[in-house]
């Protein structure tokens, strides 16, 4: 990442992961103390961690309450708003992915679309997901990229789990 700061946004699975890692005290720190990157929260990925089942555990700890205390800790109150605008983009690149061969269906797809959306209409730089079947499938990619092209958004780059981790060291 070198000297510039980075805005972010952690797709849903990327907190269990972390929650999960071994390193995540050094992951957390990085993300926190660093400030080379600036992590955005969604309504839409902190619904989805809240649905986790509350019976779950992990290390005798809650897992629900462990994922929404780090999306809470990384995002600090910076959450970005969902605007009209977010859902027709998603649309757009939902018509590009179908057009283009995608297969998943609008249900499995456009929660991952809309985070896409909002992270391209945002300026954000980094999307980071492990999602290969929708969000980062080949499709996916292209569509976004021509659908951003086409309306001269900047679309932002994808990482995942592993390749953000070695980022932020």
């Amino acid at each position: 990442m070198g000297f510039k700061m980075e805005r972010a946004i952690l797709d849903t699975n990327i907190y269990g992961l972390i929650v999960v890692d071994e390193d995540r005290d050094k992951i957390r720190y990085s993300i926190q103390k660093k400030e080379a990157i600036i992590v955005y929260g969604l309504p839409v990925i902190r619904k989805e961690l809240r649905d986790t089942p509350k019976s779950i555990r992990i290390g005798g700890a809650n897992l629900r309450i462990a994922l929404l205390g780090l999306y809470d800790e990384l995002t600090k109150n910076r959450t970005l708003k969902f605007m009209s605008e977010s859902e027709k983009l998603a649309n757009n690149y939902l018509s590009i992915y179908k057009e283009i061969g995608g297969y998943a269906s609008k249900v499995e797809i456009i929660k991952d679309l809309t985070i896409v959306a909002c992270a391209s209409l945002n300026f954000l730089d980094i999307v980071v997901s492990n999602d290969n079947k929708t969000m980062l499938s080949e499709v996916a990619l292209k569509s976004y990229k021509i659908v951003n092209q086409l309306k001269k958004i900047r679309t932002p780059r994808f990482l995942n789990y592993e390749e953000f981790k070695k980022d932020i060291k």
